[in-house]
């Protein structure tokens, strides 16, 4: 019984070495104890003495790191920057052939998928992974570029200052909704569209050039696609074959018209868009001059 006394002592004064960053502190409690339990059995303030001597001043007590969840003071089995809760962020993982890229919810890239695998996801500052065949870009919402995606895949978007990834055959540019550039598509792929400074992205054979809805320029379009507008300052995307010309709602120059497209509107200072062959020249609002009409296509009309 007096042996499971001492114990528990030895236990209160560990705990109050550990609260007491005074060795002093800790000494003047200890006597003050001692002379309690000293009027009821010696083995009591033997057993305060034992904890103060086996507590150590600095040692194994490590004081707490940056990421240590234990208060002041981290477990003495335990090293300082020890931290469950907060694991170490690593990079987002390849993914294999069918397979899914991994994400990164921190810093870390995002995985590049495989062969028809989707390209992982990264909600910090890192890269979104592109996409293999047939699998989507990996999107960012921090810093990050948005990924490229593969043959058949979309490239993914950025909501930060980094640009969206670039479509691969047959799939979309990725959107842009900070200073970042709009992803490029690929073949057949939509152009990505961008909502702050950056270039909407151009479109590819068959795909529509992205929009921009700041400086920025918009995308022009590919064989068969639509060129981008532009609501600032930006120029409008040029058309491509069969394709329309962007518009421009600010200073900038509105697209060129494609074979057989429409020359792109300037509602500002700038120049209506060129019409292509078979196309509409197109008009302007501000003092800027008017389209040219392509082979078989109408002339823009200049306002006051």
């Amino acid at each position: 019984m007096e042996l499971y006394a001492v114990q528990i002592i030895g236990r209160i004064g560990h705990c109050v070495r550990h609260i007491s960053s005074s060795h002093s502190l800790t000494l003047v409690l200890a006597t003050i104890i001692m002379r309690f339990y000293s009027s009821i059995t010696p083995l009591l303030a033997l057993g305060w003495l034992a904890s103060i001597s086996a507590a150590p001043i600095d040692g194994s007590i490590e004081r707490r790191g940056d990421n240590c969840p234990y208060g002041e003071y981290c477990p003495p089995h335990q090293p300082a920057n020890y931290s469950p809760a907060h694991p170490k962020r690593g990079n987002g993982g390849n993914a294999g052939n069918g397979g899914n890229g991994g994400s990164s919810h921190r810093k870390g890239n995002g995985g590049n998928g495989g062969n028809g695998g989707n390209g992982g996801a990264s909600h910090g500052s890192g890269s979104g992974g592109g996409g293999g065949d047939g699998g989507k870009g990996g999107n960012a919402h921090g810093s990050g570029n948005g990924g490229n995606a593969g043959n058949g895949g979309n490239g993914g978007s950025a909501h930060g200052s980094g640009g969206g990834g670039g479509g691969g055959a047959g799939g979309d540019g990725g959107n842009s909704h900070g200073s970042g550039n709009g992803g490029n598509a690929g073949n057949g792929g939509n152009g990505g569209s961008s909502h702050g400074s950056g270039a909407g992205g151009g479109g590819g054979a068959g795909g529509n050039g992205g929009n921009s809805n700041g400086s920025g320029n918009g995308g022009n379009g590919g064989t068969g696609g639509n060129g981008g507008s532009s609501s600032g300052s930006g120029n409008g995307g040029n058309g491509g074959n069969a394709g329309n010309g962007g518009n421009s709602n600010g200073s900038g120059n509105g697209g060129n018209g494609g074979n057989g497209g429409n020359g792109g509107n300037s509602n500002g200072s700038g120049n209506g868009g060129n019409a292509g062959n078979g196309g509409n020249g197109g008009s302007s609002n501000g003092s800027g001059h008017g389209g040219n009409g392509g082979n078989g296509g109408n002339g823009g009309s200049s306002g006051r």
